[in-house]
Order: structure tokens, then C-alpha cells, then sequence
């Protein structure tokens, strides 16, 4: 089992999914007018590359792992129909099981999410260094556009000094053992402030 292993998303993968983040909703949730969000699940089939998307009603995460919005019912919109029945999604999920040796039936959790710089310094991940309570993690960099910062963070323990800090770049992958390593983000700055910037990612969950 690896603890982090790095990987890379075709360009026609990356550049067919990218359009679809500009259209991520708002929500009500505390962080929810600068972390705009979609989420989906989907359950793998017996051929490798085939998942079916399941139904949906929420999202909660305990306590013990998320200090900021934890045991809260969050709801969000489905990710697009086009998006997840996408060639570019196919890749990011086939290599996300292939890595995980995820077996049929096993399911994911995916969210399609853009960080803006609603502030000077705005949190990606406003919980801090954290583990999400998974056995497995995949962190897609889609694109950046106009911002300094946002780093992926990883570390052996909470309190830790990160021994890894990367900016996912377009078609950049990260996959960590979640119940062995922590991460966080670093804070987003626009470099041009007369002008919005924003991160784009998806995020993969998921328990063997």
C-alpha cells in the first residue's frame, strides 16, 4: 500500500471537464460562497473503466475530522450528467480504482469544487491540517487561474511541518493514504487583485 503516490490526467481529459467548473452553484454552507461545489456518488461495475452514479441527499462528515462544518448536513448539487459521463471523468475514476485496487461495488464519493479569492488570504481548506476519514484520497488539479498560493500540503501528523507542498497544476494528481498522512492547502491570493482567481479540483473519497 502506498502512502502518496503522484500521478498525471491526459490533457484532452483535463480540457474537457475544465468548462463545466464555471458553472458551479453557491450555497448556504459557511464557507459556500468561495468554495463553489458539486458532488456526486457512484458505485463501481464489474469492467474496470463502467461506475453507475447513485442517488444522492447529503453530505456529513463527523466531528472528529472536520472542526469546522462537521456533523452539519451539507446538500449540493449533482455534478453534470455530460461531466460525469465524460471521457475525462472515465480517466480520473478508472486511475483513482486502478491505484486503490477498488473492488466492484466499492463506493465514491466526488466533489467538483472551485476555491476563489474572496478575501486577501482565502482558506482552501478552512479546517486545517486534517485527515478525512477515508481509506483513500485522489486530488485532481484542473486548473488555477490568477492566484498565488494553494498548495497541497502533506504531513505525517496534524501538528507536523509538511514535508510536501505542490501546487496541483492542470492534470496533477495526488493520491494519499488518508488514515496514514494529513493534509492541508495553503491560503489563495490573487495575483492580479484587480481581478478574480480561483482554483479548480476534484476530489475522490472512498473505503475499501
Amino acid at each position: 500500500m502506498y502512502m502518496l503516490r503522484m500521478e498525471k490526467i491526459s490533457r484532452p481529459s483535463i480540457d474537457e471537464v475544465k468548462p463545466s467548473f464555471n458553472n458551479l452553484p453557491e450555497t448556504d454552507h459557511k464557507d459556500g460562497k468561495y468554495r463553489l461545489r458539486r458532488y456526486s456518488v457512484i458505485e463501481f461495475l464489474a469492467e474496470p473503466t463502467k461506475f453507475k452514479v447513485l442517488p444522492i441527499s447529503s453530505f456529513t462528515q463527523s466531528a472528529n475530522y472536520n472542526n469546522f462544518q462537521g456533523d452539519i448536513e451539507r446538500k449540493f448539487e449533482n455534478i453534470e450528467e455530460d461531466v460525469l459521463k465524460s471521457v475525462g471523468m472515465e480517466e480520473i475514476v478508472y486511475l483513482f480504482r486502478y491505484i486503490n485496487r477498488l473492488a466492484p461495488g466499492i463506493r465514491v464519493d466526488i466533489h467538483q469544487m472551485r476555491v476563489i479569492t474572496l478575501h486577501d488570504d482565502t482558506p482552501v481548506s478552512p479546517e486545517g491540517a486534517h485527515q478525512d476519514g477515508y481509506d483513500c484520497i485522489g486530488m485532481v488539479g484542473i486548473d488555477r487561474h490568477n492566484i498565488e498560493g494553494g498548495e497541497l500540503l502533506v504531513s505525517y501528523g496534524k501538528d507536523d511541518k509538511p514535508f510536501m507542498e505542490l501546487p496541483l497544476d492542470d492534470g496533477v494528481a495526488a493520491f494519499l493514504d488518508d488514515k496514514t498522512l494529513w493534509h492541508n492547502a495553503s491560503a489563495l491570493k490573487a495575483t492580479n487583485k484587480n481581478e478574480e482567481g480561483y482554483m479548480d479540483a476534484f476530489i475522490l473519497t472512498a473505503n475499501k
